[in-house]
């Protein structure tokens, strides 16, 4: 079984399927991702396009990131949302 993305956990709750006791579970047992994935923003320079990107070094595949590194990164998102282009 794979693990949910974070979007799709998000719909679930919105949808009143998950609540924040299910949501923390999930996560507790490693079966919520912490990264999204399949949409790529870009920005133009003049020149061609610009890929932003948000990463944390020093993060290995044994470690998990943390509560406020994976809240940095939704806010990151929402905020490519805001002003970037998405790439069709």
């Amino acid at each position: 079984m794979g693990k949910l993305t974070m979007k799709e956990v998000d719909d679930l709750k919105k949808a009143n399927i998950l609540d924040a006791k299910a949501v923390k579970e999930l996560e507790k047992k490693n079966l919520v991702g912490t990264r999204s994935r399949a949409i790529k923003y870009y920005f133009k320079n003049g020149k061609g396009k610009v890929y932003p990107q948000l990463y944390f070094k020093g993060l290995g595949k044994k470690t998990k990131p943390s509560k406020d590194m994976i809240n940095l990164r939704h806010q990151f998102n929402q905020l490519l949302d805001k002003y970037a282009t998405k790439e069709q």
